[in-house]
C-alpha cells in the first residue's frame, strides 16, 4: 500500500512561489522548501522503517539540485547519487545521460529528488536506472508539486510521494498553476524574468480550496486526507495502491 502525503504549507512558501516571476527569488524559495520537504520525508522515512541505517538520495537533475542542500541537511547519513536526465526529442521518452557513483549493492529506502512531477515518467525513468545498480527497498518521491496524474502513476508503480501540493491540474506535460513560466530545471541554468523582478514583494497567495475527498475504496485520482502516511502520527493513508 503506498501513500501520497502533502506538507503542510505553514509559512506559506509554496503558496508565494506561485506568483513569484523573479528567477532569483524563486531560487531562494525553491531551496528554502527544499529545506521543509527534506525534514518531512525524513520523519515519514522514520514513520516507515523506524531509522534506516541505509538510504539513498537520488538528486534527479536539473531541477532537483535547487532541493539538495536541504535533503542532505535532513538526511547526513546517506549516500546521495546525483543523476542527470535527458528527455529525447518529441518529450517522449526520458532517458540518463550521467550517474554518480552509487556505493552500495542495495539500500532500505530510496528517495528520488525533484521539483516536479508532471506526468512522472521523468522519476520511474530515474527508478529504473537506479534499480539497475542496486535493490532500492523503500521508495519515495519527494517533490515540490505533482499534477493528480503523476501521483496516481507513481503509487500504481509502487513508489510513495511526498510534496506540497500532489494534485495540481495538467495542461500537455506541464503541472499548473506551478511555477509558471520558470521551469525548475531552467532556473537552476539562469533565465531572464518573462514578466519583470519582483518576487520579493509578491504578497502571500491563498491555496485554492481542497478537492473533495475520494469517496472510501475509490482508486481515483482525488486527493487523500492531506498530510502523511502509515506510520506518520495524525496522517492517515490516502486512497488506491
Amino acid at each position: 500500500m503506498t501513500f501520497a502525503a502533502e506538507t503542510p504549507d505553514d509559512e506559506k512558501g509554496y503558496a508565494r512561489l506561485r506568483h513569484n516571476r523573479d528567477p532569483g527569488g524563486v531560487r531562494r524559495g525553491l531551496i528554502r522548501l527544499g529545506g521543509v520537504l527534506g525534514l518531512r520525508t525524513a520523519e515519514i522515512t522514520r514513520g516507515e522503517l523506524g531509522a534506516p541505517r541505509d538510504v539513498l538520495c537520488v538528486v534527479v537533475l536539473r531541477g532537483g539540485a535547487l532541493l539538495y542542500p536541504g535533503f542532505v541537511t535532513a538526511f547526513p547519513q546517506a549516500d546521495f547519487c546525483v543523476l542527470g536526465m535527458r528527455r529525447t526529442p518529441g518529450r517522449l521518452s526520458v532517458d540518463h545521460q550521467y550517474m554518480s557513483d552509487v556505493p552500495r549493492d542495495g539500500y532500505q529506502a530510496t528517495v528520488y529528488i525533484d521539483c516536479v512531477a508532471a506526468t512522472g515518467g521523468t522519476l520511474l525513468a530515474a527508478r529504473e536506472a537506479i534499480a539497475a545498480r542496486c535493490a532500492t527497498g523503500h521508495e519515495v518521491a519527494a517533490v515540490i508539486s505533482g499534477a493528480a496524474a503523476a501521483t496516481a502513476r507513481l503509487r500504481e508503480a509502487g513508489v510513495n510521494m511526498v510534496g506540497f501540493s500532489l494534485y495540481e491540474g495538467l495542461d500537455g506535460q506541464v503541472v499548473y498553476p506551478d511555477m509558471g513560466e520558470l521551469d525548475a530545471g531552467d532556473l537552476f541554468s539562469g533565465v531572464s524574468s518573462p514578466e519583470g523582478p519582483g518576487g520579493a514583494d509578491v504578497p502571500d497567495a491563498p491555496r485554492e480550496a481542497d478537492a473533495p475527498d475520494a469517496p472510501a475504496g475509490a482508486d481515483g485520482p482525488g486527493p487523500p486526507d492531506r498530510a502523511g502516511g502509515p506510520g506518520v502520527p495524525g496522517a492517515p493513508e490516502g486512497p488506491g495502491r
